[in-house]
Formats: structure tokens, C-alpha cells, sequence
């Protein structure tokens, strides 16, 4: 009965890890957190650089569909919108019977670039500062700043990446640019600065 009982213990012995077993095993599991914890941080950026992307895009949408719509806003009649463009917000001003009305949305987004009709050749003037758009209650086109037909906007969001956007004035709509558009552009517009 002794023996068996030394045969088992031995067994059991024979069985367990040893330390640099357990230490290699630690390394490993710390490289693959390493790596699940930096590739989660790029994935967050890259959802958050959307969300403000999408939220541009959705704030126009809305507004565009309203006055598409209905000719009030917060109650009030108005005859025209105008949208300003610039810098880190876009702002919107409404022309109502009691005076005007003027409410902004910014939300970490930089307007980097204007240009009208495409036109991304160096000159003074040409990376237009803000642009203006004018919507009429229940048209679905309306008037750009400048006589322009149509502009493209580069905006960097979230300080990190660039998004362009183009506004045509026949549907008036802002429009997200393909990718590989945008980048054609972003290229054209640094060699042309």
C-alpha cells in the first residue's frame, strides 16, 4: 500500500508546471493584451472620427429636410435659411417675421478647405474661408456664395482625420465623397498650396 501511494504522488509531481513554464505562458498572455489594447484604441479613434462625420452629415440632412418640408423653425414662419460654413461650426440663420434666428452646430470637426466648382488651382482667394448657402422653403435647389455651381469641403475631424464633402446646388444636399475621390483631391490640393 506504500508503494502505490509514492507512485501516485510522484505521478502528480510529474504532472504540474514548472516556472519558466508558467513565466512563458505570462509573456504571451501580456503580448496578446498589448496588442488587443492597442489595436482597441485605433478602433475607438476610428469609430469616434465616424460618429462625427455622421452626425455632420445627419445635422445638414435634417435641416435640409425641413425646409424642405416647412417653412418654420421654432415656431416661427421664416422665409429663407441661410447656412454658413467656416472654420469649426456651421452655423444657421433663419429670416423670420420677428427677426432673425441664428442657432450653430460644432462638434470637433475644422472646416480645412472650400473650393467652388472643383477648382483646386493655387490663387489668392481660392480656399474660400466660409461659403454661404441659401435655402428657400420647399425647393429642393437653392444659391451658393459666389455663383458657384457646386463646392467640395475638407473636413478634419477630431484633429485626426479628413473627411471631403461636396454640395451641388441643384439638390443642395451635403453629399459624402468616395474615398478615393476625397484622397485625389487632398492630393491635388497639397500640391497645389
Amino acid at each position: 500500500m506504500t508503494m502505490t501511494k509514492e507512485m501516485k504522488n510522484q505521478n502528480l509531481f510529474h504532472y504540474g508546471f514548472t516556472l519558466f513554464e508558467m513565466i512563458i505562458v505570462l509573456i504571451i498572455i501580456g503580448i496578446m493584451l498589448l496588442v488587443t489594447l492597442y489595436m482597441s484604441g485605433e478602433q475607438i479613434q476610428k469609430v469616434k472620427d465616424k460618429t462625427v462625420k455622421e452626425s455632420i452629415v445627419a445635422e445638414m440632412q435634417s435641416r435640409y429636410s425641413r425646409n424642405l418640408w416647412s417653412s418654420s423653425f421654432g415656431w416661427q414662419m421664416y422665409n429663407n435659411m441661410e447656412v454658413n460654413l467656416s472654420g469649426n461650426h456651421i452655423n444657421f440663420k433663419y429670416d423670420t417675421k420677428g427677426g432673425d434666428t441664428e442657432n450653430s452646430f460644432s462638434d470637433r470637426f475644422d472646416i480645412k478647405y472650400i473650393a467652388g466648382n472643383y477648382d483646386f488651382s493655387w490663387q489668392p482667394g481660392n480656399n474660400l474661408n466660409s461659403i454661404s448657402l441659401k435655402y428657400t422653403p420647399y425647393k429642393i435647389s437653392c444659391e451658393i456664395d459666389g455663383w458657384y455651381n457646386s463646392i467640395v469641403m475638407v473636413v478634419r475631424v477630431n484633429d485626426h482625420k479628413d473627411y471631403c464633402f461636396e454640395i451641388n446646388q441643384k439638390n443642395c444636399r451635403l453629399v459624402d465623397v468616395s474615398t478615393n475621390k476625397c484622397e485625389y483631391m487632398l492630393d491635388l490640393i497639397k500640391s497645389s498650396l
